[in-house]
């Protein structure tokens, strides 16, 4: 690892290469030059811009992979990539600045960055972070971990549009005159004002959107609208392209933004799955034993992984060892 003399140098070097000016305090630094990667990323980045006059939201989102990242990562196309803290949120005002607001209640401040509408964003987490973002109108996006999104700095002036490559809670604030769509590789979902969970991660074969407040419609890549209300799930299956429409519990879609994981007659497995992903570790157990269990409840995210594998250990009757590198799990005999 880098000494921070090392990475001081590096961070100044960027710096001084750079037109305009960031303004970081020295918490961000400590934090934000993984140097290799940040070199690697920009390059890639000059290289498929200089390749293509329009660059989709999607090919933006496949530069970097939340598998390869290990601190949430935020970059405006023009700017250096900076690295953040667990839990950071970015807010766009509306006066052109960026703040980034962390979990201590620390600020850091973005300033000189002229904001065009041509200038594309992206925020990646990786899996045992979250992150949200303000935009400038006042929606929230807050990300589930193992999430991309990418944005115009700006949004244009007959609509609000943005990616999401994961899963997502938005709270879109409303304006009839510019509809907020949110795309995906399958789909978009454009509303004027209501809050909803998507979910389009491209290793499931369902993408989804669950419905809390207002009224949303649905569009896949064929053309086919669909629209939901409050309490409704839409779900397309990616291999048949067929939808799907029903009514549920919403609370077991989007408890996870308040660090709630919900589940009903779940089997261990994916129960252990999800746990992996919100934390960022491994788990190294045999399928077909835990397949016979299944469990309903509550697990409060909130707590540590020890304290979770502690309270899965008295429900599931199973044994949790904590190792270097991974969680073993056996049955209990």
């Amino acid at each position: 690892m880098l000494s921070e003399d090392a990475i001081s140098k590096m961070w100044n070097n960027i710096h001084s290469q750079t037109k305009k000016h960031i303004i970081l305090p020295v918490w961000v630094r400590k934090f934000s030059v993984a140097a290799s990667f940040l070199l690697l990323l920009s390059i890639s980045l000059v290289w498929l811009f200089s390749q293509k006059e329009n660059v989709s939201y999607a090919e933006l989102a496949d530069i970097v992979s939340v598998d390869t990242i290990e601190n949430i990562t935020f970059k405006l196309n023009n700017e250096p990539a900076i690295t953040l803290s667990n839990k950071s949120e970015i807010v766009f005002s509306e006066s052109n600045k960026i703040l980034v607001r962390t979990a201590k209640g620390e600020e850091m401040s973005v300033e000189n960055i002229d904001l065009s509408k041509e200038d594309l964003g992206w925020l990646a987490v990786p899996k045992g972070k979250r992150a949200s973002v303000v935009f400038s109108d006042g929606s929230r996006v807050m990300l589930r971990p193992g999430t991309k999104i990418v944005f115009p700095a700006v949004f244009a002036n007959n609509k609000r549009e943005i990616y999401v490559q994961g899963e997502a809670f938005l709270e879109v604030a409303k304006n009839k005159l510019k509809p907020f769509v949110v795309k995906t590789n399958k789909m978009d979902v454009e509303v004027l004002g209501t809050s909803f969970d998507v979910q389009a991660y491209p290793d499931k074969n369902i993408q989804s959107v669950v419905l809390v407040t207002g009224r949303v419609q649905v569009r896949t890549t064929d053309d086919r609208a669909t629209e939901i209300t409050p309490n409704q799930k839409f779900a397309l299956n990616k291999m048949t392209n067929t939808e799907t429409v029903h009514q549920v519990d919403v609370n077991e879609y989007i408890s996870w933004k308040d660090g709630i994981l919900n589940f009903e007659s779940e089997k261990l497995p994916n129960v252990l799955n999800e746990l992996s992903n919100y934390y960022g570790v491994n788990f190294n157990y045999e399928s077909s034993k835990l397949n016979e269990i299944t469990l309903s409840g509550k697990l409060n995210l909130n707590d540590n992984i020890e304290d979770v594998m502690k309270v899965l250990a008295t429900t599931a009757n199973i044994n949790f060892k904590t190792m270097k590198t991974e969680i073993k799990i056996d049955v209990k005999p």
